[in-house]
């Protein structure tokens, strides 16, 4: 895991995870080993937070769902320095905004993923863009199996029946009604509508419905995501590097030929970005 050092412009500082050593001992190795991000008292203090994690396991994870990352240190009594070094920027690579608003839960799956798994920390990149490496042959399985993809084709309307009585009772949907007015039936629909478009579209009856009003404690995260490629490399570095940027929040290295910065730009934030240069 690579992370830019913003106060040392062009360097970078890693947690190593040596091979052959066994989860959680390489991340505690990989940590230890690294004295450029956090002191040895930061570590320390970091202690008390992550050994419950460890003991136990996913329910004490889950059960951090309602404190934000900055709570969660508060109750723990981690260093501020721990945040400014680290949490900001698993922060904004897992969910594009900032410690103060993100659960908990999300940095410490994360993290548990690191310690319980000795390849937890590797990425894997497509060798080419997302439209042809990924969406395509996605596409083209679902259509090989008799399916239909609808891209560009907003959605008016979700046509269900009666509740069905089985599945723990949840809808069953007939038909998509879309915006030229046409209508598709299918036996099963799979959605990666954004939940404020599903909020909006969600029938009223469903609203009512235990399960359904889970959703009103989800709130979407207005982002811009920006993929600027070259045609070489800037620098060579390993998989992702971590800026800790408040705008750029991750270098990849995304393909054999080109590379990838990812920037999830909060709205706020896009006028002065895209605004003309002063005079």
């Amino acid at each position: 895991m690579t992370f830019a050092m913003p106060q040392l412009p062009g360097q970078f500082t890693s947690f190593e995870f040596t091979p052959g050593i066994p989860a959680p001992f390489n991340m505690a190795l990989a940590i230890l080993s690294n004295n450029v991000m956090l002191s040895m008292w930061d570590k320390l203090r970091m202690v008390p937070g992550l050994f419950p994690m460890l003991v136990g396991g996913q329910a004490f994870i889950d059960a951090q769902d309602e404190l934000s990352v900055l709570e969660f240190m508060e109750r723990y009594g981690m260093p501020r320095s721990v945040n400014d070094e680290v949490f900001i920027a698993m922060a904004k690579a897992l969910d594009f905004i900032d410690p103060d608003k993100l659960s908990m839960t999300v940095v410490l799956t994360a993290m548990n993923r690191f310690i319980n798994e000795a390849d937890g920390s590797q990425t894997a990149f497509l060798d080419g863009n997302q439209p042809e490496r990924l969406c395509a042959p996605l596409r083209q399985y679902i259509e090989a199996a008799g399916g239909r993809v609808l891209l560009g084709q907003p959605v008016r309307s979700i046509n269900t029946a009666e509740f069905a009585k089985v599945q723990g009772g949840l809808p069953d949907v007939t038909s998509l009604t879309l915006d030229d007015g046409s209508e598709i039936e299918a036996d099963m629909f799979v959605s990666a509508m954004p939940v404020d478009v599903l909020k909006r579209l969600m029938p009223i009856a469903w609203s009512k419905e235990p399960f359904f009003r889970q959703l009103d404690q989800l709130e979407g995260i207005p982002v811009i995501n920006l993929h600027l490629w070259f045609d070489r490399k800037l620098r060579s570095v390993d998989g992702l590097c971590f800026s800790r940027s408040p705008l750029l929040s991750v270098y990849a290295d995304m393909s054999w030929d080109a590379l990838v910065l990812s920037m999830p730009i909060p709205i706020d934030q896009c006028s002065s970005l895209f605004s003309p240069p002063a005079p």
